[in-house]
């Protein structure tokens, strides 16, 4: 089975995310489309997730295994596969070969048709956020995985291509969080389920009362900005590498 995105057809995908609960925050209803609709997924978080408490009496490892037991659940919840983490440390993180190396490497393992990623260039979201420095961080890395580390022979060699893991094209990639979306994927029938997941990060987002209604907002207004014409919708800043001519998104544009 498998899912159109923009004219191409899309079987397996691949999300890479800075931290535990992004994921289902920028593409947690596409994850779940893309599951329901037989798409194989699997997520990537780059960090340990050991930022996630201002708590000086909780002890670090603690808080590391239960990010990652609340990210399986998250995962779950919305259809994914597996789940992989590289253990960089939380609140660190910088574009650099290591990350590269790593992300290149799940791409080539895994042979995604579509990756989705933060978007590096996301500073801040009008006069209410102001980016986290790590997503940036793997947006960047991400971006330098897709051109030129996932198709280069050359790059990494000893680590990556002698050892197996040999270059792979993608047919498509979406970045999330964009700062200048044109896609939008509606997913209206996988609300429940996106909610579902968020609700799985428990030490992040249990004590949030109105998450479920926020998020509905949020898609709701994603998907009027978008012109969609959907109830609910997420946008990305796509690129498509094997799209027909003719072809047409989603929904709109």
């Amino acid at each position: 089975m498998s899912m159109t995105v923009k004219g191409i057809e899309v079987s397996s995908a691949l999300v890479v995310a800075a931290h535990p609960d992004d994921a289902e925050f920028g593409a947690g209803g596409t994850i779940a489309r893309m599951a329901a609709e037989g798409v194989e997924v699997t997520i990537c978080i780059v960090s340990n997730g050991a930022m996630g408490s201002n708590d000086p009496d909780l002890a670090r490892d603690l808080l590391i295994a239960t990010r990652e037991r609340e990210q399986r659940a998250a995962a779950a919840a919305a259809g994914a596969r597996d789940v992989v983490f590289l253990g960089y440390e939380d609140g660190y993180l910088e574009d650099g070969h290591e990350i590269r190396r790593d992300i290149i490497r799940e791409i080539r393992r895994l042979r995604p048709d579509i990756a989705i990623g933060p978007d590096p260039s996301t500073f801040f979201v009008d006069q209410r956020y102001l980016n986290h420095p790590d997503h940036r961080a793997v947006g960047l890395a991400f971006s330098a995985a897709i051109n030129p580390g996932a198709t280069t022979v050359p790059l990494y060699r000893a680590e990556l291509y002698d050892q197996g893991f040999v270059p792979h094209p993608l047919k498509a990639a979406l970045l999330m969080a964009a700062s200048n979306p044109d896609y939008y994927v509606d997913i209206s029938a996988h609300m429940g389920t996106k909610i579902r997941a968020l609700q799985a990060h428990v030490s992040q987002l249990g004590a949030y009362e109105g998450l479920a209604d926020r998020v509905r907002e949020m898609a709701k207004l994603t998907a009027e900005q978008g012109g969609t014409g959907t109830e609910y919708a997420e946008a990305f800043k796509g690129f498509f590498f094997e799209q027909r001519p003719s072809a047409q998104g989603d929904v709109k544009p």
